[in-house]
């Protein structure tokens, strides 16, 4: 079955990791193959017959079919899985809104990020693929440097400014505490909502490493400091969802 399924994504991605949770969820059977910014796009493209416009991970290939963006692939999930449905009759809709509301949030924490790491030699080096070894890491840095301004560039991640990013991502995590009142999920129960919330506050702190693994050098330039004291609250929901219905990779 894994053969038939595949998905592409970055581990450490909170993208990747919204689609994995909802596969995961949902019982669903599927092989994953780690994407490699930049160097990997032609072969994306190929795979997924895009020939113009952006490509981006995560992408689910099932039998010749594409799934391109986290929202499609776990609506997939919900609609071949096994698990309690992410997608209750009725919430649809109004998950959606949420699931634009962290989208919203990731592209400012992913354009903040950038920035940060764009003067990161330490974060840049921890971020090369695995299969470069240790001995040469240091001489293969500039590839890295270069693999951020590709995304900043792909993503359009200086098209605001850095105050505007902020405002982005402190309104989602403002709605997100309203939302919450010191409940344990957004509805009644776990749905895809969370999930996308959840994730979207990688980039305000990391969740730890028995989730995602990531090297100290880039969990401290994926930390957003004041935002991560702010909303200390939203980060410890988080931690504790992830306790409850996530299990260690």
């Amino acid at each position: 079955m894994t053969a038939s399924r595949r998905l592409i994504g970055l581990s450490y991605s909170p993208w990747t990791e919204r689609a994995r949770w909802a596969l995961d969820h949902q019982h669903v059977v599927y092989a994953f193959e780690e994407y490699v910014p930049m160097i990997g796009e032609p072969l994306l493209r190929a795979r997924t017959r895009t020939i113009r416009g952006r490509v981006s991970v995560p992408v689910l290939i099932e039998d010749g079919r594409v799934f391109a963006d986290s929202f499609e692939i776990a609506l997939r999930a919900d609609a071949i899985g096994h698990g309690p449905r992410l997608f209750p009759n009725g919430e649809v809709e109004a998950i959606r809104g949420w699931n634009e509301r962290a989208e919203r949030m990731s592209q400012a924490g992913r354009a903040l990020l950038l920035a940060r790491l764009a003067d990161d030699r330490a974060a840049q080096r921890e971020s090369l693929p695995r299969w470069i070894p240790s001995l040469a890491r240091g001489a293969a840095t500039p590839l890295a440097a270069m693999g951020v301004g590709f995304l900043a560039r792909k993503y359009g991640a200086n098209a605001r400014t850095h105050a505007e990013h902020e405002e982005t991502l402190r309104e989602g995590l403002h709605a997100l505490r309203a939302a919450l009142q010191g409940r344990e999920t957004i509805f009644e129960e776990l749905t895809y909502a969370d999930v996308a919330m959840a994730t979207a506050l990688q980039l305000v702190k990391p969740v730890a490493d028995r989730f995602i693994a990531i090297g100290p050098a880039m969990r401290s330039a994926w930390t957003h400091e004041a935002f991560a004291t702010q909303f200390a609250d939203l980060l410890a929901w988080r931690d504790a969802l992830y306790e409850r219905e996530r299990a260690p990779r």
